[in-house]
């Protein structure tokens, strides 16, 4: 590991920028499961509603507030 984080300090802050981006990629595929069709599908009929019903939802402020929660 030593010689590893001595690999990493020699890299410039793009590289660095890079390597974490990689990682967190690496990462994100690792514990998230590909989405199921049935999911897609549910969420592209909740965004025609909701293009359809504009204005009709209820704000993040307001959502908040009804939990008690400050944003």
């Amino acid at each position: 590991m030593n010689t590893l984080l001595k690999e990493i300090e020699v890299l410039g802050v793009h590289e660095k920028l890079q390597l974490v981006e990689d990682l967190w990629d690496s990462i994100d595929k690792e514990l998230m499961p590909p989405m199921s069709d049935a999911l897609k599908a549910e969420l592209d009929r909740r965004a025609a509603w909701a293009d359809a019903h504009p204005g009709s939802g209820t704000s993040l402020q307001d959502i908040a507030l009804s939990l008690g929660v400050r944003l």
